[in-house]
């Protein structure tokens, strides 16, 4: 063993000794953010939202108000968990959470259809819950749609219409829609993907902000950088060693699930995720040494490191627009590596896109990680030298 290499091992050596003699601290870089993880996709795995409960109205009680519940019934992502008399019936149901929604079929229902006039059948809906919402006004609105034009079309064929003709008249300008990217619209796509970085980011966090934070907390500073011959560069490199290979696996992992055992193949970049995926890790370990370094503190930099990783999802623009946010908020979104991390993911990941056209990004990932990691690095070895900095809580 060189020279130059001992002092680089005996900190490597404390670092591990210390993981192995805390069973938390070893269980933070392995089990717990791998068991989260599984149950964060356990939770979506269904991937798309089915047998949402609704209740119906029929004032018309014909064989068409029955053919239309029962179509509503039998389609995917509905259920007709019970019918109701009346319009208080409903809404108290909708209160309970027994239903998301109710439909009222009017009482001239049937008659006002097989006589070639207009019949409207009300929905009504909880639009607190919008995917609740979504799903269930889009499948009541195609099962309607296709009863309506069954009916129109049978008219037409009983005045002597060809079915081919029919068809055209009743429909003249026919919309084709197609889905790019999460084609069956899949909630395991669209959230999963995008949560489990967003777990992962806040963990990295903690992992350095704890693992500086009680050398600073229990006074053994001295003991530290004795163990890396008083080099902060060795100390803190070993510090940042275990967290960074530990979360680049779990990132690896989470790449390996999704893409071979789930079926979410890359559709572009390989290189260019997986670069983001290091980057994202860099930029995080860069992030929880600057908050330790500045506040010296590990009460503080947990409470930063909560209010700073908690709600970044919120802020990258998955769930809600990006460009549709204040712009205060969309200045914070963009002073967090996540946002950047998630637009890679979505474009080299679902989107196809090659790898030169996450180039801004990559860039800004690697700009939080060497700066936030040069700034920490400088002000930990200015800052933390002192005894006065020792034995905060």
């Amino acid at each position: 063993m060189t020279e130059a290499f001992k002092p680089q091992s005996g900190a490597l050596a404390r670092e591990w000794a210390r993981l192995r003699a805390d069973f938390w601290d070893l269980a933070m870089l392995s089990w717990i953010p791998l068991l989260l993880c599984g149950l964060l996709w356990w939770i979506f795995s269904a991937g798309i939202a089915r047998d949402l409960p609704i209740a119906v109205i029929d004032h018309d009680h014909s064989s068409l108000s029955r053919q239309l519940t029962r179509w509503l019934d039998a389609s995917p992502g509905v259920q007709v968990a019970a019918s109701v008399g009346s319009s208080d019936e409903a809404l108290q149901l909708l209160r309970e959470r027994s239903a998301y929604g109710y439909l009222v079929i009017p009482a001239d229902f049937e008659k006002e259809l097989l006589a070639g006039r207009q019949a409207t059948v009300q929905w009504l809906y909880n639009a607190q819950f919008s995917s609740h919402a979504g799903a269930l006004l889009r499948d009541v609105r195609t099962v309607s749609t296709t009863l309506s034009a069954g009916v129109e079309m049978t008219a037409r064929a009983k005045k002597g219409v060809s079915g081919v003709q029919a068809s055209a008249q009743f429909e003249p300008i026919r919309t084709r829609l197609n889905s790019l990217y999460n084609d069956n619209i899949s909630y395991e796509a669209f959230l999963t993907l995008a949560l489990m970085p967003s777990m992962l980011q806040i963990f990295i966090v903690i992992a350095v902000v704890t693992g500086i934070g009680r050398e600073l907390r229990d006074a053994t500073v001295p003991q530290w950088l004795a163990a890396a011959k008083g080099s902060w560069s060795r100390a803190v490199g070993a510090k940042l060693l275990f967290p960074l290979l530990a979360y680049a696996a779990l990132a690896l992992l989470y790449l390996l699930f999704f893409s071979v055992v789930r079926g979410w193949a890359v559709a572009g970049s390989m290189p260019g995720l997986l670069l983001a995926m290091l980057l994202l890790v860099l930029a995080y370990c860069g992030l929880g040494l600057l908050l330790i370094a500045a506040t010296l503190s590990l009460r503080l930099s947990l409470s930063g490191t909560a209010f700073i990783t908690a709600p970044a999802f919120a802020f990258a623009g998955q769930a809600f627009p990006l460009m549709a946010m204040p712009p205060v908020a969309r200045a914070w979104a963009q002073a967090l590596p996540l946002t950047h991390y998630l637009e890679l993911q979505t474009i080299y990941w679902l989107g196809g896109a090659p790898w030169r056209y996450g180039v801004v990004q990559l860039l800004v990932l690697a700009g939080f990680a060497i700066g936030c990691g040069a700034l920490g690095m400088l002000l930990l070895a200015r800052r933390a030298n002192e005894p006065a900095a020792w034995g905060k809580t």
